[in-house]
C-alpha cells in the first residue's frame, strides 16, 4: 500500500523568478502533493517594472514543472498591500492542504491565507526576508511589534533565511525551535551548470566590454533606485583612483538614478563603469563569472538575491551592515568570504576593496569559500529543508 503523500499549498503573489525553480524541486519529492497559488499573473506575463523603468517578464518560470493555478486568471495586479483574492478560500477547501506555505503579511492575499489556516486548523510555515538593520521609526516598530506577536503566534514552522532573518523573528518573541533555516532560494541548477563553464563564461563578458584579463572587475546587482547605492561604489572607486589603484565596475540594472550616477562614472579618470542596463536572470551568470569582487552597498537590502548568486559563483562580497546577507551562519561570513562595512563609510568601504585586491591568496580563499557555502546553502534550500520540514510535520502529527 502506498504512502499517504503530504499535501502542501503555497500562497504566494506572483511568479518570482528565483522561487519558481525551488518549487521545481520540491514537486520532485514524492512525500508530497504540491500545488502553488498566485495571486497575479505578473511576472509570467509582461509589465512595466517602475523601478527598472523597462517591460519586465521571466523566462525561466518552469511553471509547467509544478501544479500551480493563477487565483486572479490572466490579470496582471501589482503584488502590493492590495493584492488579493477571494477566490483563495474555495481553491484552498478543494486542494485540503496538510501544511500551508505563506510570505509574510503585507498582502491582503496573505493575511487571508494566514486566517483560513487558523480557521481550519491547518499548519502554517512562513517565510520572509525581514531583518532589523535598516533605520526605522521607532513607533513604527513598537506597533509592529504588538501586530505581530499575535500574527506570528499560530504559524508552525519559520522557514528562515539566515541570521539578521532569524533575530528579526526573535525580536517578536518565536521560540527558535520554531526555526528552519532554508536559505534564500535561487534558480540553483542554472548555476551549477554555469559555474562549470565559468571561465568560458569569464572570458566572453570580458572580451565583449573589453576588459583585460589580468584586469580587476567588480559588480554590483540591483535597481538604480537610491536605496541601493550603488554611486558609493563610484565614489570608493575614486577614492581607489588617488592611491593609483584601477578597476572596473559592472553596474547590472536599470532605474531612475542611471543618469545622475553615469555623470558621477565621467569624473573618474582611468577606472571604468559599465552601465549594462537590464539583464536577462539567464546571463547573469555570466557577469558574476567577470567578477572579482561583488559588492553590495545598499542601505536597505533585507536578503539579496544577488549576493546569494555571487556566491554561488565564486565571488567574495565587500558589503554595507545595512543589509541583511551577513552573519556567521549566513551568505557572508566577516572575514571567511567577505568582509562588512558601516553603512556609507566610502573610505572603509575603498580600504575592503583595495585589500582584496592587492591580496590575491586572500581573494582565492574567500572565493573558494563563498563557492562551497553557496552551493550548500542551495541544496538546503532547495531539497534538504523540505524533507527535514516533511519529517518534523510528520513526528509533531504523530504527538
Amino acid at each position: 500500500m502506498s504512502k499517504k503523500k503530504l499535501r502542501v499549498a503555497i500562497v504566494i503573489s506572483h511568479p518570482i523568478q528565483h522561487f519558481c525553480p525551488q518549487y521545481v524541486s520540491f514537486a520532485e519529492n514524492n512525500e508530497i502533493e504540491l500545488k502553488v497559488f498566485f495571486g497575479s499573473a505578473l511576472g509570467y506575463k509582461k509589465y512595466v517594472d517602475e523601478n527598472f523603468k523597462t517591460e519586465v517578464s521571466w523566462n525561466n518560470l518552469q511553471l509547467d514543472r509544478f501544479p500551480h493555478c493563477f487565483l486572479n486568471g490572466d490579470q496582471v495586479i501589482q503584488p502590493d498591500k492590495n493584492l488579493d483574492a477571494p477566490l483563495l478560500e474555495k481553491e484552498l477547501e478543494h486542494f485540503r492542504p496538510d501544511l500551508l506555505f505563506t510570505y509574510g503579511y503585507f498582502q491582503k492575499l496573505q493575511r487571508r491565507a494566514h486566517h483560513w489556516a487558523i480557521k481550519n486548523k491547518v499548519p502554517m510555515a512562513y517565510i520572509s526576508d525581514s531583518e532589523l538593520r535598516h533605520a526605522e521609526n521607532t513607533a513604527k516598530r513598537w506597533l509592529k511589534s504588538i501586530f505581530l506577536r499575535r500574527y506570528f503566534s499560530p504559524v508552525s514552522y519559520f522557514l528562515t533565511m539566515g541570521d539578521a532573518n532569524e533575530a528579526y523573528y526573535h525580536k517578536y518573541r518565536v521560540p527558535s525551535e520554531k526555526f528552519l533555516r532554508m536559505h534564500y532560494p535561487i534558480d540553483y541548477r542554472l548555476y551549477q551548470k554555469a559555474f562549470l563553464q565559468k571561465e568560458r563564461l569569464r572570458l566572453g563578458i570580458r572580451n565583449q566590454y573589453s576588459i583585460g584579463e589580468n584586469d580587476m572587475v567588480l559588480s554590483v546587482v540591483g535597481k538604480l533606485v537610491a536605496w541601493k547605492n550603488q554611486d558609493h561604489a563610484i565614489e570608493a572607486m575614486k577614492l581607489l583612483e588617488n592611491e593609483g589603484v584601477y578597476v572596473h565596475l559592472f553596474i547590472i540594472g536599470s532605474g531612475n538614478m542611471r543618469s545622475e550616477w553615469e555623470e558621477k562614472a565621467r569624473r573618474l579618470e582611468k577606472s571604468k563603469v559599465h552601465f549594462t542596463g537590464f539583464v536577462k536572470a539567464e546571463e547573469l551568470p555570466s557577469y558574476y563569472a567577470a567578477t572579482d569582487i561583488y559588492v553590495h552597498p545598499a542601505s536597505l537590502e533585507p536578503h539579496s538575491v544577488a549576493i546569494s548568486e555571487a556566491i554561488i559563483m565564486g565571488c567574495p562580497v565587500i558589503l554595507s551592515d545595512r543589509c541583511g546577507s551577513h552573519g556567521a551562519t549566513d551568505d557572508v561570513q566577516e572575514g571567511k568570504n567577505g568582509f562588512v562595512y558601516p553603512f556609507a563609510d566610502i573610505k572603509m568601504f575603498a580600504g575592503k576593496i583595495k585589500l582584496l585586491l592587492q591580496d590575491n591568496e586572500k581573494r582565492q580563499t574567500f572565493s573558494s569559500y563563498s563557492h562551497i557555502q553557496g552551493s550548500e546553502f542551495q541544496v538546503r534550500s532547495n531539497v534538504e529543508m523540505l524533507k527535514e520540514l516533511i519529517k518534523i510535520h510528520k513526528e509533531s502529527m504523530q504527538k
